[in-house]
């Protein structure tokens, strides 16, 4: 397969500086520490934050650290599309017979992540283990479903980042807004927040499809019917497909950067 090859070819690279790659990952995790840490001294000062409590936020906080990370492990590709137009790497891409979503993957992959992915999960099964829910098979279904959501959630705002450098050539700082403030926003269950932050991150970025909602059927709390909070992780997934699209759609208006 091309992609193993791919991979194949990046992690030589990565292994040409093994130190650099460790340092870097090293670094990250001590960072999702001190966050996870600064979540940890809320919650033993105010004990709940809405009727939630810590283990409910370390959950979230596994989610979205295991999304993001996978994300910008396999996926960096389109976090990083401004510098495939800028150095004229593009304008390469798209005459090889290859499909240009194959391309972006292949092109960005950091294995300096892979550690990050490893603390999401980790931080994932300490809250699991003193979450006191009722466990049964729909709700680890459930549970699955929420990482798969929250992947493709992060995946579909790297993808959109991706269709606005299409148009400003360079990617501009509030494109890290998008991407790291729903990462922040999402350590926590969204219905915490004010009316018109929950709509934006419930209708328009779908956060609340791997967070509160899922959740309030794990734990078998809130007001809004259990079947809906099952099912919407679906929904979740579906949002990259009009991100994608749209990033297709775009890429056909591209006309080089003359590099």
């Amino acid at each position: 397969m091309l992609y193993r090859k791919y991979l194949k070819n990046q992690f030589l690279s990565a292994a040409q500086y093994k130190l650099n790659t460790f340092l870097t990952a090293f670094a990250q995790v001590i960072i999702n520490i001190g966050e996870i840490l600064a979540v940890w001294m809320l919650f033993s000062r105010f004990e709940t934050v809405g009727e939630w409590g810590f283990y409910q936020a370390l959950l979230m906080m596994g989610v979205i650290f295991t999304a993001f990370s996978i994300n910008e492990c396999f996926a960096r590709g389109y976090d990083e599309f401004s510098k495939l137009i800028r150095t004229g790497q593009l304008d390469r891409m798209l005459i090889r017979p290859v499909n240009i979503h194959y391309q972006i993957f292949g092109s960005k992959i950091e294995f300096s992540k892979i550690l990050r992915i490893v603390l999401g999960i980790t931080v994932s099964i300490i809250a699991l283990i003193n979450l006191n829910a009722d466990w049964n098979f729909y709700k680890v279904l459930v549970l699955i479903a929420m990482y798969a959501s929250a992947v493709c959630v992060v995946f579909g705002l790297f993808v959109i980042g991706a269709t606005i450098s299409i148009y400003t050539i360079q990617k501009y700082e509030f494109l890290n807004i998008i991407t790291d403030g729903t990462k922040e926003v999402a350590y926590y269950p969204i219905n915490i927040y004010s009316k018109w932050l929950r709509g934006i991150f419930t209708f328009v970025i779908p956060v609340a499809s791997f967070n509160y909602l899922p959740l309030s059927f794990i734990m078998g709390t809130g007001s809004i019917p259990q079947w809906l909070c099952a099912i919407s992780p679906i929904f979740g997934m579906l949002f990259v497909i009009p991100c994608i699209i749209v990033f297709n759609i775009s890429l056909k208006k591209y006309q080089g950067t003359g590099t």
